[in-house]
C-alpha cells in the first residue's frame, strides 16, 4: 500500500483488493515457482506512514532465490539495498515529479521520493526503478513528465 491508500478505509481497500483477486503483499512475500526455480516477490507497506516492516519480510524470505521488492517510496532503496537480498526494487510515489522544468528539475517531489524520482538507478548493486505512473497528486497537471506504464520481462540466467 502507498501513503494515499491510508486516506480511505483500509478495510474497504483490503476488501476491494481481495475481491479483485490481487494478492496483498503488504509486509509479506509471494512465491512464484517454475520447475525447481523460485522467484520471490516481496512488499513493504508504506514507509511514509511508518507501516513498513522489512524485518518481517526478511524473516519470511528464504536465503536463496531471486527476490524483487515492491516499495511505494523509492528512497527506501537506500535501506533495502543494504540487505543484499533483492536484485530489484520497484517503486512509484513521486509521479516522476509531475512537472519537470528545464535546468531546474522537479519542484514537487514528495518526501521519500526525492533521491530516485523516476526511472532506472543502481543502488548498492540493486536495481531501483521508479515508475512515473498515470495519475497525479496535489496539482492535476503534468509538464515534461508523461504518464507511464512499464512492462518488465524477467528472464532466468
Amino acid at each position: 500500500r502507498g501513503n494515499h491508500d491510508y486516506r480511505v478505509s483500509l478495510q474497504r481497500f483490503s476488501d476491494t483488493i481481495a475481491k479483485s483477486g490481487i494478492v496483498n503483499i503488504s509486509n509479506a512475500i509471494y512465491t512464484i515457482q517454475r520447475d525447481n526455480n523460485f522467484l520471490y516477490v516481496a512488499g513493504v507497506d508504506t514507509v511514509r506512514n511508518k507501516q513498513d516492516r522489512l524485518d518481517i519480510v526478511l524473516k519470511q524470505l528464504p536465503q536463496q532465490g531471486a527476490a524483487i521488492l515492491l516499495s511505494h517510496e523509492p528512497d527506501f532503496a537506500d535501506i533495502s539495498a543494504k540487505t543484499g537480498r533483492f536484485f530489484l526494487q520497484l517503486s512509484g510515489h513521486s509521479h516522476g515529479g509531475q512537472i519537470n522544468l528545464p535546468l531546474l528539475g522537479s519542484p514537487l517531489l514528495p518526501k521519500l521520493g526525492k533521491k530516485y524520482p523516476k526511472g532506472f538507478y543502481i543502488v548498492d548493486g540493486m536495481i531501483q526503478y521508479t515508475n512515473r505512473g498515470i495519475g497525479t497528486a496535489y496539482l492535476q497537471l503534468r509538464y515534461n513528465c508523461p504518464s507511464e506504464i512499464t512492462v518488465f520481462t524477467l528472464k532466468s540466467a
